[in-house]
């Protein structure tokens, strides 16, 4: 199967293993990165096929990585679903603003986690079935 990959921009350990973990049971692979500066350098050398960010990170925030993936996706001509998975609950419109295209409040249901990634990240070419299927139960 030719699995999707989505960057995990997280600093926290606990978060990291629980969203590897998660991904990997939805059929995604997961490349995680610990602050936005991480995630940006490997932005410039890798195409995911959606961000999964994190707001609260040492350094840089979240809002200004997502603001300056956005440039980078200008440079690059492709667009790359950036997702906010933040315990901030009054960022949206910051989000938004910033150029991320989705927003989840943590705690997140799982199931909210999975129809997230079936709105941004699915591909009818190599469909999950098994997401599907649960989707449709």
């Amino acid at each position: 199967m030719n699995s999707r990959t989505i960057l995990v921009v997280e600093d926290n350990l606990t978060s990291q293993y629980i969203l590897k973990q998660l991904l990997a049971k939805f059929g995604y692979r997961a490349q995680i990165a610990s602050s936005a500066e991480e995630a940006l350098a490997s932005a410039a050398y890798t195409r995911y096929d959606a961000v999964l960010m994190d707001l609260m990170l040492p350094g840089m925030d979240g809002i200004e990585c997502a603001k300056r993936m956005r440039e980078m996706d200008k440079h690059k001509d492709v667009y790359t679903p950036i997702i906010a998975l933040t315990a901030m609950m009054d960022q949206r419109e910051a989000c938004i603003k910033a150029g991320m295209d989705d927003y989840l409040n943590k705690p997140y249901d799982i199931k909210d986690l999975r129809k997230m990634l079936l709105r941004w990240v699915f591909d009818p070419f190599h469909p999950n079935l098994n997401v599907l299927k649960e989707q449709l139960s």
